[in-house]
C-alpha cells in the first residue's frame, strides 16, 4: 500500500509539475495525511495553470477514494465524475473537509467551524480548546497578511483541512502564495534571504515582514507549542521544507513549489483524549 506523507509527497509533486510527465499513477495509495491532500490539490492545479494536460490513475480502493470525495478533493480540482457521494464516502470520516482561507475579515468564523467540528466529536478541555483555537486562528490569518504580501498573485489559493487518527489530530494550512523568503523581502534588509533561510530566522528567531516587534512570531510560537506537546510540525515554502519534533527540528531542501504549506500533528492525549470515539477503519 502506497501511502502519501510528508515523506513521500515531494515524489508526487514533482512528477505533477514537470511538464514531461503525462500521466501520475495513485492507484495504489490507500493513505494520504491532509497535509499531503492540500498539497496534491495544490499541485493539480499549479499544472492547470501551464495548460499541459495529465493523466491521473485514481486510488482504487474505496475506502481511499472515498476519503477524499468527502474532504472535497475532487471538487476543489474540478473533477465533475468523482465528486458525487457513494456508499464509501458516507463511510469516512471526514473531520473537516478542504475549506478555502481568503479574506482575513473571515477567519474568526473559519476557526468557529473547524473548532465546533472537533467539539462535536470529542469533549474537549477548555484549556486545550483555547489552544487550538489559537493555534488555527494563527494558521488561518498567515494567508490573507502574508501570502500576497506583494501584490503580486492573483489567487493565493490558501488551504485548511483537518483529520484525526487513533493516536492524533492533524491540521494542514496551505497557500500558493509568494512563500516566506518573498514576504520577507518586503521588510528593508531582508531582500536576499534563500528560503531555507528565511525558514531558519522566522522559526527559530520569530522575524517577520513587519518592522514592529509586537508583530508576528506566530510560527515560532506553534513550533515552540508542537515540541512541548510532543506533536510534528511541517513547513514548506519553495525550496524548503522544516521537519520539526519533539526531539529536534531540522530544514531540509526539497523541490521547488510556490507557497507556504504548513502540517501540524498533535497527540490526542493533549486534548484529554484516551481512547478513539469513532470507528476510523483501515484507512486512517
Amino acid at each position: 500500500m502506497m501511502r502519501l506523507t510528508v515523506d513521500t509527497i515531494d515524489q508526487v509533486i514533482e512528477v505533477i509539475i514537470s511538464k514531461e510527465s503525462v500521466r501520475l499513477d495513485l492507484t495504489g495509495v490507500g493513505f494520504i495525511d491532509p497535509y499531503s491532500l492540500l498539497l496534491l490539490v495544490l499541485s493539480l492545479r499549479y499544472r492547470q495553470m501551464f495548460g499541459s494536460p495529465l493523466a491521473v490513475r485514481w486510488p482504487v480502493r474505496k475506502d481511499a477514494l472515498g476519503w477524499m470525495r468527502a474532504m472535497g478533493f475532487f471538487a476543489e480540482i474540478d473533477d465533475p465524475k468523482r465528486t458525487w457521494r457513494s456508499e464509501a464516502s458516507s463511510r469516512s470520516d471526514a473531520l473537516q473537509p478542504i475549506t478555502h482561507i481568503t479574506r482575513e475579515d473571515s477567519v474568526s468564523r473559519l476557526v468557529n467551524a473547524f473548532d465546533k467540528r472537533l467539539h462535536e466529536r470529542y469533549p474537549l478541555t477548555d484549556e486545550a480548546r483555547n489552544a487550538l483555537v489559537k493555534i488555527m486562528f494563527e494558521l488561518f490569518q498567515n494567508i490573507p497578511q502574508h501570502s500576497n504580501a506583494t501584490g503580486e498573485v492573483s489567487d493565493p489559493y490558501g488551504l485548511a483541512a483537518m483529520q484525526d487518527y487513533t493516536d492524533s489530530i492533524f491540521l494542514a494550512v496551505a497557500d500558493m502564495g509568494i512563500g516566506l523568503a518573498r514576504s520577507l523581502s518586503t521588510r528593508e534588509g531582508l531582500m536576499d534571504l534563500s528560503d531555507g533561510s528565511a525558514l531558519n530566522r522566522i522559526v527559530y528567531d520569530g522575524l517577520s515582514r513587519f518592522s514592529d516587534p509586537g508583530r508576528g512570531g506566530e510560527l515560532r510560537r506553534i513550533a515552540q507549542l508542537a515540541r512541548r506537546w510532543d506533536g510534528l510540525l511541517i513547513i514548506r515554502s519553495g525550496e524548503a521544507l522544516l521537519y520539526m519534533d519533539a526531539e529536534r527540528g531540522d530544514i531540509y531542501d526539497a523541490p521547488y513549489f510556490p507557497g507556504v504549506q504548513i502540517g501540524l500533528r498533535l497527540s490526542r492525549r493533549v486534548f484529554g483524549i484516551d481512547s478513539p470515539m469513532v470507528d476510523n477503519g483501515a484507512f486512517l
